[in-house]
């Protein structure tokens, strides 16, 4: 593609970047296309320890009133159910595994409530008050049990635990002070106190009776959490049960299962760990730390020991992990860098890693010099060559603690969690908020472990407030994001935060009230609402088709039911449906090969004498029509998200997809595409007025087409079903139709309709009723107002047992009238397929080349050894820069990447400048060969460097350049573009190899003209943000300007956008398939010759 004629920059820029779409050999029988992305077979799941702080505080209940470890509102029982759910909502998606605190010298104790400082007299309450604890006001108050309808107030009760249940007990100290002392720890304690008088024992109208215990009490972990060492003048308890107890801690944590892939029998074993705490008798028990026990709550915390012990299980080291540690046989299973902690505290270190004592100043919550100790831990944990990310969880912190840091930030916590990677901590302080905080968190675990697919920008002059639009996917449970990000002045992407993730936005919208979600009803030709009939026996003409919903009634195992109904509200989005597949993260899915198309203003250049109506008039009416950004999702629908805000405004599910809509509903799912085509979106003229046409295919999702009318946002519903679905045109329309894998181009014919043009993709003899007879690679051009076939090109290459396809074709406006002249494509056997539609009749069009009656392509790209090569990416079409007389350059890359056996072929394929000047071209022997020279290292970074060989366009001899790429298994997938006299490609190299994410890649650049070296510098090479000169590598003695740099992972098509960068630079967008988008500058372009219609209109 070039510069000349740009219609709207953001057209080129948003053509799909397929990671996943096509290398390998000749053709042969049916492909076997990969029902998962490719590059995913060599990813890991992520490694996440839950380390829960099952300290003797979770005895407490949020509020801190001691009510028993076993009892539903209790912090432990809060907290395990949280993280059950957790379980639940992510076996067989990740790996698990817990740990807790190591505990010692633990045994059953009495537990009872113990209101401290209290207060007998009524005149001392004030349920108002929101002083400070330590005052004579009381905001809080319970019964006296001892004396009925008499009031204990007070403004702290924890947890008071005893070697045998004591009733109630009523203590006084005329030494001890609340609640830092100084004073003397020794108490009178009785187990009768009436009235309402604060005086001593022994005085008079005092009350207490029945002394029961004199002596003294020590802090809990309870109290340590609150920074209370002393108890105040009045003391109370009362009974509440046995728990376990412990008043130390060895400082360090506890691993109770070891991380492993959490299937059915990891599950069990967590959740075994994770039942009510068992409470002992009187008598007395020992805890043993098997798999069947549950983990008690007792001792101290040790958080800064803990996070030493993960550090050290993590790394196969055993300093602060042996046995009594629950030392494992070995470190967690190798996740790819993707290994996570998740700590859930109420509270702060209270206890050295040693086991030592922390001291507290006064007033302060929490030991200074232990939470850095802490904070230098999670530091360790989080760095090395195994670093660990640590999520934090502040759940229920003691009242204490949390007003001091209402009004001291930051919390303590939240420095833990900065040092861990995560920027701040999380607080929870009821089941509802709790869930929520594990699901935010396992959802962001879940997107750093996942792969990316094709990117999107709003503009090609960026500035502050621009956007780059990118999806994403987690073959873990094969959830979806489709992400925001906004770019500053200079063009740089700011990854966080991001500006708003569409799977969250989403989540938020009701499946029922909050989403227009719109589909095709093939007996009617319209389009309907996406929902369940009235009567699903008899549904009306605007209600589903009865296939549709026999489709819908099916389950996934091929039995019919009657669940459509619940099958269709799963697939709106509806959560509560059981029996069906857990969504734990997102309702959307997985977004892999489709590549998403910014909408904004209309902005073409069209002219206002190409149709009766000018097209200035319809690009006035909508100039501030709201922006959209519309992909396609492997949840069955096409995807219309409201560019600013990520709402979805508007969904399609194709009738294409219907049959296959059930396994998304299965417990067992396996992954298959749906709608996992990329969208064009255009204006075009029908019907006496203009139109914005979204027509999109399903790539591996089906054998379709479909087309929208998405002219104005603000009539997106599901009322106006209707108008807004256009058409579909599938293999029940023609038979040669395969899997469509094309982006098509919208174009205006020269006899004067609008069209949709598409090649008919792959498989197109499958047994599914509407199979070929042929097996032909043909072009297809469909009426962009009815879907109505006009004309079908037919190559006439292929055949029922080794079927052809046609891969997107690029259209050429080759006069510049604004009408298509022009298509090319290539084929599965390496054709180059041209045919001329410049006539205003179609009966005179067809492939420009012929023997007799029978089309012959352009060219047939073979290797070296006569092997062909298939083409399975568009062609781009420039004007040859020797001038008009030497006709067009056709650039394309040879390769295959779709099906199951391609990441290990290792043929070699090649790019391709061929000449077209209105005559075929015969082989290699009449093209200039260019070669890889070097492979040189800059700074870290791998870069190619190319020969140089002349092309002579004036010999009769010479039909253009190849250059055949290097690495084994080297190949192109997606299409190529041009700039500055340059043409810039991306290269795919499959990999098997653990961590790898599939494979890597190069981006390449070569002189248009001769496909060799270029004389000026592309590509910053030396890293100092400036393109210049000095950009070069030394080669032997020589300085080289580079073809080529090594990218880490997969890469999709370069993206560019003109003038974004510094100096006016060019910047080049590459999604990859470990979730990166990577900008690289290049130097300005220049124009070269006329445009494709692909490159204006996409």
């Amino acid at each position: 593609m070039s510069n000349m004629n740009r219609q709207n920059f953001q057209y080129t820029l948003l053509a799909a970047a397929v990671l996943a779409v096509c290398n390998g050999s000749a053709i042969a029988a049916s492909l076997v296309l990969s029902p998962t992305p490719l590059f995913v077979t060599t990813t890991a799941k992520a490694n996440v320890l839950l380390i829960l702080g099952n300290s003797n505080n979770f005895d407490e209940d949020p509020t801190g009133l001691a009510v028993g470890s076993a009892n539903p509102a209790s912090k432990s029982e809060i907290a395990r159910t949280a993280a059950k759910s957790i379980v639940t909502n992510y076996t067989n998606i990740i790996n698990m595994g817990l740990m807790g605190y190591q505990q010692s010298s633990v045994s059953p104790q009495w537990l009872s409530q113990s209101p401290y400082d209290a207060s007998y007299n009524p005149a001392n309450y004030d349920p108002s008050y929101a002083g400070s604890r330590v005052s004579t006001t009381k905001k809080f108050r319970t019964p006296n049990l001892a004396d009925p309808g008499n009031y204990i107030y007070y403004n702290v009760n924890l947890p008071f635990y005893s070697s045998a249940a004591g009733g109630s007990w009523f203590c006084y100290s005329s030494t001890s002070t609340f609640d830092n002392g100084p004073g003397a720890n020794n108490y009178q304690c009785y187990s009768k106190k009436t009235g309402t008088s604060d005086a001593a024992p022994g005085t008079s109208g005092a009350g207490y009776s029945s002394l029961v215990y004199n002596g003294g009490f020590v802090p809990t972990d309870s109290d340590l959490a609150q920074n209370i060492s002393y108890f105040g003048t009045h003391v109370v308890s009362f009974d509440v049960g046995w728990a376990w107890f412990s008043n130390g801690s060895p400082g360090k944590g506890y691993l109770h299962v070891p991380i492993a892939n959490l299937d059915s029998t990891q599950s069990g074993k967590i959740n075994a760990k994770l039942a009510t705490s068992t409470i002992p008798t009187s008598s007395g028990s020992t805890w043993a730390g098997n798999s069947s026990s549950p983990m008690q709550n007792a001792g101290l915390s040790p958080i800064t020991g803990s996070f030493m012990t993960a550090k050290d299980y993590f790394n196969g080291a055993t300093t602060n992990f042996g046995t009594s540690q629950g030392g494992a046989a070995s470190a967690p299973p190798s996740s790819c860098n993707k290994d996570f902690a998740v700590f859930l505290t109420n509270g702060l270190p209270n206890v050295t890693s040693s086991g030592g004592t922390v001291t507290y100043a006064p007033g302060l919550p929490y030991s200074s010099a232990e939470v850095a100790n802490s904070v230098t831990a999670v530091t360790n944990l989080n760095s090395g060559t195994r670093p660990v990310k640590t999520y934090i969880i502040g759940f229920a912190l003691p009242q204490f603690t949390q007003d001091y840091f209402n009004t001291n930030p930051p919390n303590p916590l939240d420095s833990m969690a900065s040092a861990g990677g995560t920027s701040a901590a999380y607080y929870a302080n009821d089941l509802t908020t709790l869930n929520s905080t594990f699901n935010s968190i396992f959802s962001n675990i879940l997107a750093q472990s996942g792969s990316a697919g094709a990117v999107a920008v709003t503009s090609g002059s960026v500035q502050a407030g621009g956007k780059i639009y990118q999806g994403k996917f987690n073959s873990a449970d094969w959830s979806g994001d489709f992400i925001a990000y906004n770019l500053d002045s200079t063009g740089a992407v700011i990854t966080s935060p991001t500006a708003w993730n569409a799977a969250t936005q989403l989540n938020a919208q009701n499946y029922n009230t909050g989403r227009s979600i719109i589909t095709f009803k093939p007996s009617t030709g319209a389009g309907i609402p996406f929902r369940w009939p009235a009567n699903s026996s008899s549904p009306s003409p605007t209600e589903l088709d009865s296939s549709q919903i026999a489709a819908l009634n099916t389950s996934p195992t091929g039995t019919t039911d009657t669940n459509g109904a619940n099958r269709l509200n799963y697939i709106r989005g509806d959560t509560s449906q059981t029996g069906m597949r857990v969504r734990g993260t997102s309702v959307l899915g997985d977004i892999v090969d489709s590549g998403p198309f910014y909408v904004g203003a209309p902005a073409s250049n069209l002219s206002d004498t190409l149709e009766a109506a000018p097209y200035s008039s319809f690009r006035n009416t909508y100039a501030s029509r709201e922006a959209m950004v519309y992909v396609g999702g492997n949840d069955g629908m096409m995807h219309g998200f409201d560019g600013v805000t990520g709402n979805e405004k508007l969904a399609y599910v194709p009738s294409p997809v219907y049959k296959n809509l059930t396994q998304l509903t299965s417990t067992s799912y396996s992954h298959r595409y749906f709608v996992d085509g990329s969208p064009t979106v255009l204006d075009g003229f029908y019907n006496n007025a203009w139109h914005t046409v979204l027509v999109s295919g399903l790539a591996g999702g089906g054998q379709g087409y479909f087309a929208m009318d998405v002219t104005d946002p603000t009539l997106f519903s599901e009322t106006n079903a209707s108008t807004l679905a256009r058409w579909e045109f599938t293999d029940a329309n023609d038979a040669d139709l395969g899997y469509s894998f094309n982006q098509p181009s919208i174009v205006k014919l020269n006899n004067g309709r609008w069209a949709a043009i598409f090649g008919n993709g792959y498989n197109n003899t499958e047994a599914d009723g509407h199979a070929s007879t042929t097996g032909h690679a043909v072009l297809f051009i469909v009426d962009l107002e009815t879907g109505l076939l006009i004309k079908k090109l037919d190559t006439g290459y292929g055949t029922a047992t080794t079927p052809n396809g046609l891969a997107t074709p690029t259209v050429l406006d080759q006069d510049g009238n604004g009408t298509a002249d022009t298509v090319y494509a290539g084929d599965l056997a390496g054709n180059m397929w041209k045919f001329d539609i410049s006539a205003s009749t179609k009966s005179s069009w067809g492939s420009a080349y012929m023997t007799g009656t029978t089309p012959v392509p352009l060219f047939v790209a073979k290797d070296s050894g006569g092997t062909r090569q298939p083409i399975t990416a568009a062609p781009d079409i420039i004007a040859n820069p020797a001038g008009a007389s030497y006709g067009w350059i056709i650039a394309f890359g040879t390769g295959k990447y779709i099906e199951t056996g391609d990441p290990a072929t290792t043929s070699t394929q090649t790019f391709y400048g061929i000449q077209d000047n209105n005559a075929t071209v015969s082989d290699r022997s009449v093209l200039v060969q260019q070669t890889v020279t070097s492979t040189q290292t800059v700074n870290g970074n791998l870069f190619r460097t190319l020969s140089s060989n002349p092309v002579n366009w004036t010999l009769a001899t010479v039909h253009g350049w190849y250059l055949d790429l290097p690495t084994s298994g080297e190949r192109v997938i997606s299409e190529s573009t041009t700039n500055s006299k340059r043409v810039i490609f991306t290269t795919v190299i499959p990999s098997t190899a653990a961590c790898s994410s599939g494979g890597d890649g190069w981006l390449m650049e070569m002189d248009l003209s001769t496909g060799g070296a270029l004389t000026y510098p592309s590509l910053d090479s030396n890293g100092d943000g400036t393109i210049d000169s000095s950009d070069y590598v030394t080669v032997g003695t020589q300085h080289v300007y580079v073809g080529g740099m090594k990218l880490g992972s997969i890469p999709s098509a370069a993206r560019l956008q003109n003038g974004a960068g510094t100096n006016g630079n060019v910047l080049k967008r590459i999604s990859q398939s470990n979730g990166t988008i990577s900008t690289i500058q290049n130097s300005p372009p220049s124009k070269i010759g006329r445009t494709s219609w692909r490159e204006i209109f996409q």
